[in-house]
């Protein structure tokens, strides 16, 4: 019985902390996905990354389009879903806030407001001139967004190119 409860706490307080520090787990939808490529004009071989990456599904589309697909995840579960069911991505478990984006061409982030906005300070101070930053649901309160993708009943998407 303490076993089961200690492979629970693994598993659970990593999500916990990942939803309390950036956002909960809430996937983008698969509509949206297609979207954000359209959106990204992702090129073969650019580096995406996508922050707080959940079950990878945004990654895997990047990734078939020729994009060099990096995810960062908090949640051993998610982290572990990644890893075992999505192919040609690369996943790390780490804290995004620690993060090297130099090489960024495309970053996503659907987080929390408060979390957009302090990784837009850092993305803007890291990324390379001409690379994009898309936001799902939240902007940026300290960047000018070059583009809103609107679409009745449904979130926006905020582009903004460094």
């Amino acid at each position: 019985m303490s076993y089961l409860f200690l492979i629970l706490a693994l598993l659970l307080i990593p999500s916990a902390l990942a939803g309390l520090s950036a956002a909960p787990y809430v996937p983008t939808k698969k509509r949206d996905v297609a979207r954000f490529l359209k959106l990204a004009e992702i090129k073969k071989g650019e580096r995406v990354y996508d922050l707080g990456c959940g079950d990878g599904r945004l990654l895997s589309a990047a990734a078939k389009q020729g994009a060099r697909a990096i995810g960062y995840e908090m949640s051993l579960l998610n982290y572990l879903f990644c890893l075992f069911f999505r192919q040609g991505i690369k996943i790390k478990l780490r804290n995004f806030f620690k993060g090297d984006f130099r090489d960024a061409d495309v970053v996503y982030m659907f987080l929390s407001q408060k979390a957009h906005n302090k990784m837009g300070g850092i993305l803007a101070q890291q990324m390379k001139k001409g690379s994009k930053i898309i936001c799902y649901v939240w902007p940026i309160g300290s960047m000018a967004a070059e583009k809103i993708d609107k679409e009745p009943n449904r979130p926006d998407m905020y582009l903004y190119v460094n």
